[in-house]
């Protein structure tokens, strides 16, 4: 609307010839407050500030062209309106840059989860592998050496007829046993415990912070439960056979020590068992 009122005049004072407005002086040669007397300074007015009101080449030429102050602003607020549509773009690709990392990130984090959680965990049962074991094995008895609990109970369990199965009703059913056979030791231990599947047919459990008397109870219990165990596979009744292997300890026995005591007695066990002397 100012465009268009300016134009107008503008159109007015050309018709008219209208003499560009003179009698102000330009700042630069203005003097000081100070120094300045309106009695003897007569150049103050003399030398006056053209402001020309035409853009005709024939009108006479001032040093300050209101309509080119006028379109010199007009430029200025386009080229800070476009910078700041720019600076919001980028801000918003910059934004959506860092939300894309942070769920890349979340991604790699969950999947590396996985990975760590593969490593050391058994793929059928969801119980700890052997190698995840061993290294928790080695942590409990390095507390108890340092005097952090009070020892604590391996136990080495054999499935004795898990390869029977397999053979017999198949890759899946024999699954489904060891599956069984994983939820009912989780059932059974506490918190502070600590199960696994060190081999196809071999389950073992870690129980910490405790002795031989403390656990033997217990101990009983699972071991009862888990040979009356049995797996329904279309229509049959399928009966588990387990036998065990234990081995207490205190700060004075190493992992190893333990864990080869634990597998011996898992041997005459099961030779005791089945009959073999």
């Amino acid at each position: 609307m100012v465009m268009s009122l300016l134009q107008q005049r503008l159109r007015k004072h050309e018709n008219e010839h209208i003499m560009p407005i003179t009698g102000l002086r330009s700042r630069e040669n203005a003097p000081s407050v100070n120094s300045y007397n309106p009695h003897s300074d007569t150049s103050y007015i003399d030398a006056p500030r053209i402001i020309e009101l035409t853009r005709e080449k024939g009108f006479v030429d001032g040093d300050a062209d209101i309509f080119d102050i006028l379109e010199q602003k007009l430029n200025e607020a386009n080229a800070a309106q476009r910078s700041l549509g720019a600076t919001i773009a980028l801000l918003k690709r910059s934004s959506q840059m860092l939300k894309d990392a942070e769920d890349k990130i979340e991604a790699q984090d969950e999947r590396l989860k996985t990975l760590q959680r593969l490593a050391t965990r058994d793929e059928v049962s969801g119980l700890l592998n052997r190698r995840g074991f061993i290294n928790l094995l080695h942590k409990e008895v390095s507390r108890t050496q340092r005097g952090l609990n009070d020892g604590g109970l391996l136990v080495i369990f054999n499935f004795e007829n898990l390869g029977f199965i397999r053979s017999q009703f198949g890759k899946d059913a024999a699954d489904q046993a060891v599956e069984l056979i994983a939820k009912a030791m989780e059932n059974e231990i506490r918190v502070s415990d600590h199960a696994g599947r060190l081999l196809d047919d071999e389950f073992v459990l870690l129980l910490t912070d405790t002795s031989m008397e403390q656990s033997l109870s217990r101990l009983q219990h699972l071991a009862v439960r888990l040979n009356k165990l049995s797996l329904i596979h279309k229509g049959e009744e399928i009966n588990f056979n387990l036998s065990l292997g234990l081995k207490s300890f205190d700060n004075n026995d190493r992992a190893l020590d333990i864990f080869e005591a634990a597998s011996d007695d898992l041997k005459r066990n099961r030779s005791t068992k089945n009959g073999v002397k």
